[in-house]
């Protein structure tokens, strides 16, 4: 949420820089390879955050391309400083999506309660600083989805060089988190069933209500228990 209304003069005094002179901030994904290379060939347990624009190939094909890669710079740059703010690192940006993590080895809870927090921050400022400005400028407004998801994931580097390889993570948590992107419905909030445990005690139970997902689109199993239960985060 956003914490006051300075905050929202910002991000939108910000937005209004990008429409007119382009990004403001360095989209590096370096501080995130800086931790996982701490972590090379480990497993480390972190709170995976998918963000997406809904609706991203009718816009493109809607609106001219300059206007359009405007758009996914303010959005990723606007997800990024979100996800930096609220103790998580940019693992990567694949297409219309920001890729978050938040390191959980040392605190599963509140790294948890960060990531959902997170989550609904980036929700009010694409309602509160972004659409106004987008708006403003005759341009398409973003709805966006998050999903989010815990585990353990594999630390895998590429190469030879700790500083030049390409390092990134494998692990059923990422998978489920991508798949996840597509069950959600348009500016919701889903999160599996393993940051709904996470949660508890820091979050009313009923801060979430059982997603019913299509078994054809979704057949994630938990441990020999059935399917992998998901839950929308209720007003979002």
């Amino acid at each position: 949420m956003l914490s006051s209304a300075q905050d929202i003069t910002a991000i939108r005094s910000r937005v209004r820089q990008t429409l007119d002179k382009g990004v403001q901030i360095d989209l590096s994904t370096e501080p995130c390879k800086r931790y996982l290379r701490r972590h090379v060939n480990r497993k480390v347990a972190v709170v995976i955050l998918y963000a997406d624009i809904d609706g991203s190939t009718r816009m493109s094909m809607a609106i001219p391309a300059s206007d359009f890669a405007t758009i996914l710079h303010i959005f990723s740059q606007e997800m990024t400083l979100a996800a930096s703010e609220s103790g998580g690192y940019t693992l990567k940006y694949v297409g219309d999506a920001v890729i978050a993590l938040f390191p959980a080895q040392h605190d599963k809870q509140q790294a948890s309660k960060n990531t959902v927090e997170c989550a609904r921050l980036m929700h009010d400022i694409i309602r509160d600083g972004i659409n106004p400005e987008l708006r403003a400028r005759g341009l398409p407004e973003l709805r966006i989805k998050v999903s989010i998801d815990y585990g353990d994931v594999q630390v895998v580097l590429y190469g030879k060089s700790l500083e030049r390889s390409h390092i990134d993570i494998v692990g059923s948590s990422i998978s489920a988190a991508a798949k996840m992107i597509s069950l959600v419905p348009s500016g919701q909030i889903v999160v599996g069933e393993c940051i709904l445990q996470n949660l508890i005690g820091v979050m009313p139970p009923d801060s979430f209500t059982r997603l019913e997902a299509d078994t054809s689109r979704w057949s994630y199993g938990s441990g020999g228990k059935g399917s992998y239960s998901l839950y929308l985060l209720k007003a979002c």
